[in-house]
């Protein structure tokens, strides 16, 4: 038993998700909900200034482009689209949830960011170290799955505007 609870699986994973649990058994959803924005938004802010000098440096031709570089874009823009969501789903909720607010420009705009902050890590192989982390063949496979779930998703959401569900896309309606 000690062994087990030693272990990288029970401390990476078990744990927490038991601590979620917690939470959530004593909050509720809706105040798990502002608690996790809260907490993203805190940490979301940190990483962003960890990697404000390196995001600046990079931009100004400070630095070069090189696989770690990439990944360092990658975490600030994706955590500074992250930050845009929070905070934007936190004042929502306490305007009273507006549909007028769920569907904005900010909020658009913080997806786009976490999009290309993706983009940036897919294309950071080889930024760790001597290891090649994630490993190439992996990074295909990503794209390959990121691909597809891209081209189900906008299948799913034709069909759908062609259904009896009412949901019309405007990229696709």
């Amino acid at each position: 038993m000690k062994a087990l609870l030693q272990t990288r699986l029970v401390t990476l994973f078990v744990v927490p998700n038991l601590l979620f649990a917690l939470g959530l058994w004593a909050l509720g959803p809706e105040d798990m909900i502002e608690w996790l924005n809260a907490a993203i938004v805190a940490l979301a802010a940190g990483v962003c200034v960890a990697y404000f000098t390196t995001t600046r440096d990079i931009l100004l031709g400070r630095l070069p482009l090189h696989k770690v570089h990439w990944l360092a874009l990658g975490i600030f823009v994706s955590w500074g689209g992250t930050q845009i969501g929070r905070w934007w789903s936190i004042a929502w909720r306490w305007l009273g949830m507006p549909p007028w607010l769920a569907n904005s420009w900010i909020v658009a705009y913080g997806l786009f960011l976490v999009a290309c902050g993706a983009y940036f890590h897919l294309i950071a192989d080889e930024a760790i170290g001597d290891e090649r982390v994630p490993p190439r063949r992996w990074i295909r496979w990503g794209v390959i799955v990121a691909c597809a779930v891209f081209m189900m998703v906008c299948a799913s959401f034709i069909v759908d505007s062609y259904s009896q569900a009412g949901f019309t896309p405007h990229l696709f309606g």
